[in-house]
């Protein structure tokens, strides 16, 4: 009887300190406060209920093993390539961004370029007579 009250102690603690360790975004069904009542109160029960119904496990550091279906390999498995996960994918993002990134910025110093070009051209060109007849 010791051990099954120093186990409900233990699993109390347990539950208290991860109920208020966790963000409030991945507190599930009940706010905090409510969930931190039910266990003081009402300890087996709220224990229970916090680890089946109030803990987010997907946002967890413990991960859960994801449930597959079993199946027979048969003739026409074969093999594929990989297919690129989400990081890479966010990696060629990224990279593409940084490209027309990139492209944005020459378009913009080749106007800047044939802007000052037109200036040049456009400018009025000194009289060869005014150079050589300097006005005193």
């Amino acid at each position: 009887m010791f051990l099954l009250s120093l186990l409900l102690i233990i699993l109390t603690i347990v539950a208290l300190i991860d109920v208020v360790g966790q963000p409030d975004p991945v507190v599930r069904n009940l706010p905090k406060i409510v969930w931190v009542l039910l266990i003081v109160f009402i300890p087996l029960i709220g224990v229970v209920l916090w680890f089946t119904l109030g803990k987010d496990w997907s946002n967890s550091r413990i991960k859960l093993p994801e449930r597959r279906a079993r199946r027979r390999p048969g003739p026409a498995d074969t093999w594929s390539p990989p297919t690129p996960s989400q990081p890479d994918r966010a990696v060629s993002d990224t990279e593409e961004q940084l490209a027309a990134l990139e492209r944005e910025i020459q378009a913009a110093e080749d106007a800047e370029r044939i802007r000052k070009l037109e200036l040049e051209l456009n400018r009025p060109e000194p009289d060869p007579e005014d150079d050589a007849n300097p006005r005193t």
